[in-house]
């Protein structure tokens, strides 16, 4: 029985197994509604302090639609910071990786089925899907933020 047995993390997280990567999600309320987008902006830079950005308004992990998650893959050399390049290793993400989202105590599989550089202006990446889809930002190249690095992927559905 013990075989079978996982213990989840108490906050929300992402896991990236192969590259070495397990960040806290930090989240907005669902019911958030936006009207200053300079404060979304600000506060948005504030959470990535503290991990990776859960976007505002995308899909929850494990719904329908594109749960959209955003990271730094380098910031201000002046600004301290635990998760200030968190995402760097992103470019190394390959199809086939798996990502692991903890999220309300509960575990979503993603296979990475997508991997995209795109213009800031390519605000398609955030677009909903009928499908249970994962997207993953952070700028690039590295240092810059020049374009962004997109990688996605679809649930891995549980075997009941």
């Amino acid at each position: 029985y013990a075989a079978n047995f996982e213990v989840l993390p108490t906050v929300d997280r992402l896991v990236l197994d192969r590259l070495n990567v397990n960040v806290p999600i930090q989240s907005f309320p669902q019911e958030l509604s936006v009207e200053d987008w300079d404060q979304l902006e600000t506060d948005i830079q504030n959470k990535l302090k503290k991990g990776v950005v859960h976007y505002p308004g995308t899909a929850e992990p494990g719904e329908e639609g594109n749960t959209f998650i955003t990271g730094h893959s380098s910031y201000y050399p002046w600004s301290v910071g635990k998760y200030n390049d968190v995402f760097a290793i992103l470019h190394a993400a390959k199809v086939g990786d798996k990502v692991d989202i903890y999220y309300k105590s509960k575990k979503y599989t993603y296979l990475i089925d997508n991997k995209v550089v795109v213009s800031p202006e390519d605000v398609w990446v955030l677009e909903q899907s009928p499908e249970k889809r994962l997207t993953l930002m952070t700028c690039t190249p590295i240092g810059t933020d020049i374009d962004r690095l997109i990688v996605q992927g679809t649930l891995i559905e549980p075997r009941s």
